[in-house]
């Protein structure tokens, strides 16, 4: 979970950041620079999570592109990006992991109870949005299949075999817009002809029930209709 730290000590790692690798990550522009046509030469996608640190931001770009590649396979029209829509997405995601539950429907809070609820909080004054949730795995991991414990946050398919290795940004976004693409009302939403704008949000955890193996919650919001304002 995200550690409050002191300002200064922020401002410090984020300088650091830029000062090493040329760039802070949160300021990559990935909407300005790649679209669902050339998004996969982009080698950060490629890279392995980092699981103690994953880049939201490129997950949820990623989630975001495969989104209008498949709906254009599908001869529909790619969505707008909508940062607004982005941060609903975002919230809800972190909702669910901080406050344990999957479901489009907040029990905790009235304000934040429905998709359109959240997304006047982040000031969309027409919202009509639909809305995808799914639960995913951090790890190489095929849903159901048998895996061997080989210490905390640690499995093989065999005894004494490989560990799983991490997703990389790029297949851990085909894993979970596969299984949306799997589900017929989540299908339904990827692919409707009155979405018009598209926002993603992604959170992890460790799952403590299964072994503290790294899962995510991930959401997509469409807005139908007319852009939102």
């Amino acid at each position: 979970m995200v550690t409050r730290i002191a300002l200064f000590i922020s401002l410090f790692i984020t300088g650091l950041g830029a000062c090493c690798f040329g760039q802070d990550p949160d300021q990559r522009d990935y909407y300005a620079r790649y679209t669902y046509l050339n998004f996969r030469s982009e080698k950060l996608f490629h890279e392995e999570l980092d699981l103690k640190n994953p880049d939201i931001k490129r997950l949820q770009s990623v989630i975001f592109f495969l989104t209008n590649e498949i709906r254009v396979k599908y001869k529909l029209t790619p969505l707008a990006y909508s940062d607004h829509l982005e941060e609903t997405a975002q919230m809800h995601a972190e909702s669910m992991v901080r406050e344990d539950y999957f479901s489009h429907f907040n029990p905790r809070h009235s304000s934040m109870e429905t998709p359109n609820d959240r997304a006047r909080l982040n000031h969309i004054s027409n919202p009509f949005l639909a809305e995808n949730i799914i639960e995913g795995y951090g790890l190489r991991y095929i849903s159901n299949k048998q895996v061997y414990v080989l210490g905390k946050g640690k499995f093989s398919y065999s005894p004494d075999g490989e560990l799983l290795q991490p997703h990389t940004y790029i297949s851990l976004g085909e894993s979970l817009l596969l299984g949306w693409m799997n589900s017929r009302e989540h299908r339904k939403n990827i692919l409707s002809r009155n979405a018009v704008q598209l926002g993603c949000g992604i959170y992890f955890y460790r799952d403590r029930d299964f072994n503290d193996m790294p899962s995510c919650k991930a959401v997509q919001d469409f807005q139908w209709y007319r852009p939102v304002e």
